[in-house]
């Protein structure tokens, strides 16, 4: 992807604007600022831009780790048997596999009513009356007269087993966080021309797939940059999403935003490459768009109706062509699956 220095833009903003650029206020700063940021919402989510839609493999828990100590309750993704698990107590190096500390994990459970009385072997799945939850027996045991889960003392028998909901959290540790979803696939669509778009809404955990396989591509575009920045000083403690310009004067500059908490020092400013500051990158091909769509808002801030109404169709103009590109001359309109 080709990219634009975010100084540039402001440059032609300002100059379209019927500014000077070294005389920029910082009222008109501050405005150019929020308008750009509208503007770069807008044609971010117009089109599923190829530049900024990307198709990753994901799981809807994290994959088991040997070496973690996991929590009753836990739910994790076992790679060799590919299904879900749920820990049944606290557990550390037990494959999901042992019947003993995990259960495999399900969307529904219909099994027999637990009875008082009974041989349980490990492994066995009742429902409890009392309160109509599931539980996997990890213990092999005769129950008494009543089904004690996750006890802390000898009578420990039970795991409370709940319901796999297949979801892909919106951020994931290790991934890239998820913006807005395009399609869902059972395989990678780039690699596979029998892959198959799944069913999915999405709620406040994430993309919830409606009875999809255990592992699925998700297809979607990155989330929309944050264009209100400060500039970044040495000794500032920045946190997770912090937004600045670097360098910090001069004419030209780029926009970071700040992946790991840190205080900023000579040492880890977002030129160093340290892997604390991510450079927010804004395609080339946004920039007529931008760079009118902004001018024309500052010239209404202006109460200059006419110039204002000549770079809005400039900026209108540069979407129009630009979707041209895609769609006509390059044939990157989305084609519909076709079953045969």
């Amino acid at each position: 992807m080709e990219t634009i220095a975010y100084s540039d833009i402001i440059k032609r903003v300002v100059s379209y604007s019927q500014r000077v650029y070294s005389e920029l206020s910082n009222d008109d700063s501050d405005l150019i600022k929020s308008y750009l940021d509208i503007r770069l919402k807008q044609i971010w989510q117009y089109f599923a831009w190829p530049d900024l839609t990307r198709v990753e493999k994901r799981y809807y828990r994290a994959i088991y780790a040997s070496g973690t100590t996991y929590a009753a309750g836990s739910e994790v993704y076992y790679p060799t048997e590919k299904k879900y698990y749920q820990a049944l107590k606290q557990t550390s190096g037990n494959v999901p596999t042992a019947l003993t500390h995990w259960a495999e994990s399900k969307q529904s459970y219909g099994e027999n009513l637990w009875v008082a009385g009974a041989a349980y072997n490990v492994g066995d799945i009742v429902q409890y009356a009392s309160d109509g939850l599931f539980y996997a027996c990890h213990t092999a045991h005769t129950s008494s007269g009543t089904l004690v889960p996750n006890a802390t003392s000898s009578n420990e028998r039970w795991g409370k087993l709940t319901e796999l909901d297949k979801y892909v959290a919106w951020e994931q540790t290790g991934k890239n966080k998820i913006g807005d979803v395009v399609e869902v696939w059972n395989d990678n669509p780039r690699t596979n021309g029998k892959a198959e778009q799944q069913l999915f809404n999405q709620s406040e955990n994430g993309v919830q797939v409606i009875n999809g396989p255990n592992v699925v591509y998700i297809e979607y575009r990155q989330p929309i940059p944050n264009l209100f920045y400060t500039t970044w000083t040495s000794g500032t403690s920045y946190v997770l999403g912090d937004v600045v310009r670097f360098p910090a004067s001069g004419a030209d500059f780029d926009l970071y935003e700040t992946i790991v908490a840190h205080t900023a020092s000579g040492s880890n400013d977002p030129s160093d490459g340290g892997g604390q500051w991510s450079k927010i990158n804004i395609p080339r091909d946004f920039n007529a768009f931008l760079t009118h769509g902004a001018a024309a808002d500052l010239l209404m801030a202006d109460e200059k109706e006419q110039l204002a109404g000549v770079q809005q169709a400039l900026s209108d103009k540069a979407l129009a062509e630009l979707l041209d590109k895609l769609q006509r001359q390059e044939k990157q309109a989305k084609q519909m699956p076709v079953l045969h």
